[in-house]
């Protein structure tokens, strides 16, 4: 752990400069897990200031889940979020099935996931060391773009797996 943290400052500054040097491709790729975390970790820090400090305050975001779950609950859901950023808190305002704009059920509105959601999934995905983490961040935003976290490859139904189709500022 003591050889990750010595390295960590190492890993930031490299993943801000590979950053900082492209504005249209995401933020991290990720790696395998395991030997990778302290870079997926460093790349999930640096997503998460550019959102704190970047991130709009009214958006929308459509967000598609694969799980082992019913075929709805997998369907891409259209998520209106409004932001407090000095609260440090995000309310879902609205939440719709994103190919048809019909209001969703129940289940579906609670599994709804904002941006802040998703990052919260990160960590704690990144907090259980996964075999294998790969995740892209939108490189002007932070916010996620694809989430694929697998804590123990031989167990079924445990990844972390996420999509964000669209991302829309409202004014």
């Amino acid at each position: 752990m003591s050889a990750f943290f010595s390295r960590a400052p190492l890993v930031a500054a490299l993943v801000l400069a590979v950053g900082a040097c492209s504005t249209s491709t995401p933020l991290g790729v990720g790696g395998n897990g395991g030997a990778n975390n302290g870079i997926v970790a460093a790349e999930y820090d640096i997503a998460l200031k550019k959102w704190q400090t970047t991130g709009p305050l009214h958006y929308r975001i459509v967000v598609q889940h694969t799980c082992e779950c019913s075929t709805d609950m997998q369907r891409a859901t259209r998520v209106t979020v409004l932001r407090n950023p000095a609260q440090g808190t995000e309310t879902i305002e609205d939440v719709v099935d994103a190919a048809t704009g019909l209001a969703v059920g129940a289940d579906r509105r609670q599994a709804a996931k904002s941006v802040d959601g998703l990052l919260v999934l990160i960590s704690q995905g990144l907090g259980l060391n996964p075999a294998e983490a790969r995740i892209t961040y939108d490189s002007g935003l932070g916010y996620p773009l694809s989430i694929n976290i697998d804590p123990v490859p031989s167990i079924a139904g445990d990844e972390i797996v996420y999509k964000v189709t669209s991302f829309e500022t409202i004014p």
